[in-house]
């Protein structure tokens, strides 16, 4: 059989831990205190809980990336996103009022209505919103991304893959940190510091807090512009542990997060000179200067509406594990609340003219219960039902100023037959609640059937209500009422801007989802893996669609075939993972950007098929080599109602194709063909007493089309960026100093882009686009003092 064996020796945490399980181990079945020993006996192994049971990573049937805490303090990992960069077929990146997690080319777009397509899961809670992955990391344990649709133990809305974070638990012995970071191109500081121990013989508590703040990296010329995009965060988190009885525990987590943003890293990138002209209206004469893919912006907010991101979170958690003879029985109980205000300039320029700011609340609850069996049996299972309650508030208004651009509003007000300056000012204003109800029941079978062969099924059934309240009105600026006169002119053929209306819609739906994994043995050290997996994500209502066009869309669904290779070599010095998958999806859920806003639709049919692979290779007990890489086809099988670009709107062909485009056979969004990193490690004892270590990565992706609608003008071309470290820590580990550098190559690139607002009506806008620059070269001392 397989056995936990210490794996190369000498590796670096980073090689180690950014690790991917492309398969399972199929064992002899150690009991429970078999495998304790093991792990004990294995400092090298990782415990992660993407089966939902505590396991070691190579005990794990999923194709699973992990990330250690260790590894995300040492390379200067603060969020999600940076995360993300190290992971082939991930995308995380900020949209203009969300966030954007992308899993092989699948997603979820620009629309408050939108549920996601990998879901995210922290301490076991369920978090329905893609705001939530914005939040700073926070004394995490380890981070989880599971790739594929993992629907049988985590549910709905993980049609993708998920991502399990795991925070810092607390210890029975006294221990603590603290650590700061300062980065010298953006000018960011952060602290953070940790206390862990025991406060009884029953009763242990953890508690951590961090503070980060920083200028940002891209420089603004406009007058009153805020350069960005500036932070300030700030988290708070207490973790309380209570040996209640002998066979209960009991776990409580509250969490307080703030998260403010001032500024953007978004600027108009391409624009003609007619464009260029009448942005350049504003009050910077140096407008037209800074277009191009470069860090120097020039745009500006509506006087008193500055250009920011201001989040706050709650989370209150209680988590109960009763022994019940040889089963464990599991309660999770959260409740989690965040509320946010963004405004952007949706002009992207120094003149007032377009300004989009939102408000939006959301309220959630959710109960699970699971009962997992004893492992080491010939018969394994867990089962479990789930319950969520969520309210969602998304308000937003969006002010069209055409006074601020007097050629525009001179023709526009003479097509009208005449008016008064400024009587065209309009504010939209975009009222969205949402209840929603979900429960669902589910269990899961492993069977041992030899040393060698094991056999897991698993199956689930969801049920989704929905209720939605939506109401536009067309308002004078700073109004609250609809205005008869605007609501026409705004609405009419001359503008098209956006419609009134309102509706009340339920919605219900409910799904059997399930998978079935097959694991082989061949031998010690080569372990085979094939699993299929079906997988939804739900349906919903469209929360931004301006002028009506679609009010729900219908829920999207996966099948998934997926095998792999696991196998470790050279006296297991050498780790390689392969996994080769083919997912189909129906009814693609698809956000496609309409002159002032988003619009949601439904394509036909996609396929997502590839390869990927890592290996981790300890040349000598000090010097390592780690990698990944990914081969990715994902493509639109049938798409024929796509949403035009604006250069087929403006050469007629959009008109002539009713209104659409045809993208079958093009590629998703954020799906390069190949992408990948490769890396070394070198750590090497200068002292009895002190290490000194460092180590470079290089991480490459092709052609990323970033646009819905495959617009050219919004592929980011093909790159690499270099990343090092160089440290300094004592052996014990009670000490670290390192400097971290981040692009050393100093590549210009961006991860969102689309068409600037207005850009396809036909007033002087064509082809004007605008785009999210990413961060320059960057250089960052952290220092750390352990306890």
């Amino acid at each position: 059989m397989f056995k936990n064996k210490k794996l190369l020796p000498g590796a670096s945490i980073m090689a180690l831990a950014l690790s991917s399980a492309s398969g399972a181990m199929a064992q002899d079945v150690p009991t429970d205190s078999e495998r304790a020993a093991e792990r004990a006996s294995d400092d090298n192994v990782i415990i992660v809980t993407a089966t939902r049971r505590s396991e070691g990573l190579q005990d794990v049937p999923i194709a699973l990336s992990v990330v250690s805490g260790e590894a995300i303090a040492e390379q200067g990992i603060d969020d999600l996103e940076a995360l993300s960069d190290l992971i082939p077929n991930v995308h995380i990146g900020k949209s203009g009022s969300s966030n954007q997690i992308f899993i092989r080319g699948i997603g979820s777009g620009n629309n408050q209505g939108f549920e996601q397509s990998v879901g995210m899961f922290v301490d076991g809670v369920y978090m329905g919103r893609a705001r939530n992955s914005r939040a700073a990391f926070l004394d995490i344990e380890r981070v989880e991304v599971l790739k594929g649709p993992q629907s049988t133990l985590f549910g709905k809305n993980t049609i993708a893959g998920a991502i399990n974070i795991t925070s810092g638990q607390p210890t029975n012995q006294l221990e603590g940190y603290v650590e700061a970071n300062y980065e010298t191109e953006v000018n960011t500081f952060g602290v953070t510091a940790m206390a862990s121990g025991p406060l009884s013989d029953r009763f242990r508590a953890r508690i951590a807090a961090n503070y980060l703040n920083s200028d940002g990296w891209m420089r603004n010329s406009a007058p009153n512009g805020e350069d960005g995009p500036g932070q300030e965060n700030i988290a708070v988190r207490g973790i309380f542990e209570w040996d209640a009885a002998d066979a209960l525990t009991l776990n409580f987590k509250a969490e307080h997060g703030e998260f403010d943003i001032v500024g953007r890293e978004q600027k108009l990138t391409i624009s003609t000179p007619t464009s260029d002209f009448l942005f350049g209206l504003g009050s910077d004469p140096n407008f037209a200067s800074t277009t191009g893919f470069n860090r120097n912006k020039s745009d500006a907010g509506f006087p008193g509406r500055p250009l920011l991101d201001n989040t706050k979170s709650n989370i209150f958690q209680m988590t109960a594990d009763l022994e019940v003879g040889d089963h464990t029985l599991r309660s999770i109980s959260a409740f989690t609340k965040y509320e946010y205000q963004n405004c952007t300039d949706a002009d992207y320029a120094p003149v007032n003219f377009i300004d989009r700011c939102r408000n939006e609340e959301h309220k959630q609850f959710t109960q699970e219960i699971l009962l997992t069996s004893p492992s080491g049996q010939t018969v394994e299972y867990l089962a479990g039902v789930y319950y969520q309650d969520a309210d969602l508030r998304s308000d937003a208004s969006t002010t069209v100023a055409l006074s601020s651009l007097p050629p525009i509003e001179n023709a526009i007000l003479g097509l009208l037959g005449g008016g008064a300056a400024g009587s065209l000012d309009t504010e939209f204003l975009n009222f969205f609640r949402q209840k929603s109800e979900t429960w669902s029941a589910f269990a899961e079978l492993t069977f041992n059937l030899t040393d060698s062969f094991r056999v897991t099924g698993g199956l689930r059934y969801s049920d989704d209500s929905k209720n939605a309240v939506k109401q536009q009105i067309t308002a004078v600026p700073g109004g609250t009422t609809s205005d008869p006169f605007l609501a026409f002119i705004m609405s009419s053929a001359v503008l098209g801007f956006a419609n009134q209306y309102s509706y009340d819609l339920d919605r219900s739906e409910n799904h059997w989802t399930g998978n079935l994994n097959l694991q082989y043995d061949f031998n010690d050290d080569i372990m085979g893996y094939f699993n299929f997996g079906t997988g939804y994500k739900a349906g919903g209502f469209d929360a931004d669609n301006g002028l009506d066009r679609s009010r729900q869309f219908e829920d999207e669904t996966v099948k998934s075939f997926e095998a792999g290779l696991k196998m470790e070599l050279l006296d297991r010095r050498a780790r390689i993972n392969l996994a080769a998958f083919i997912n189909s999806y129906d009814d693609v859920q698809v956000s496609s950007f309409e002159t002032v806003g988003f619009i949601v639709g439904n394509a036909a049919k996609t396929k997502v098929q590839g390869i990927e692979g890592d290996f981790v290779f300890a040349a000598t007990d000090e010097l390592s080599f780690h990698g990944a890489f990914s081969i990715l086809d994902a493509k639109y099988d049938k798409f024929t109602n796509a949403a035009c670009r604006i250069s087929q709107i403006q050469d007629g062909s959009c008109a002539a194709n009713g209104g659409f485009q045809d993208l079958s056979g093009q590629p998703l969004q954020f799906a390069p063909d190949t992408s990948g990193n490769i890396g070394f490690s070198y750590d090497r004892n200068i002292t009895d007493g002190l290490v000194v270590s460092l180590g470079t990565d290089v991480l490459w992706t092709d052609d990323i089309v970033v646009a819905p609608d495959g617009d050219p003008n919004v592929i980011q071309s093909a790159y690499a960026k270099v990343n090092a470290r160089i440290g300094i820590e004592a052996d014990d580990g009670s000490w670290s100093l390192a400097v971290v550098g981040k692009n050393l190559t100093n590549k210009t690139t961006f991860n969102w882009g689309n068409d600037a607002s207005l850009s396809g009506t036909g007033f002087g806008f064509e082809n004007a686009y605008f785009h999210h620059i990413q961060p320059p070269r960057t250089f960052e001392l952290r220092a750390r003092l352990a306890f």
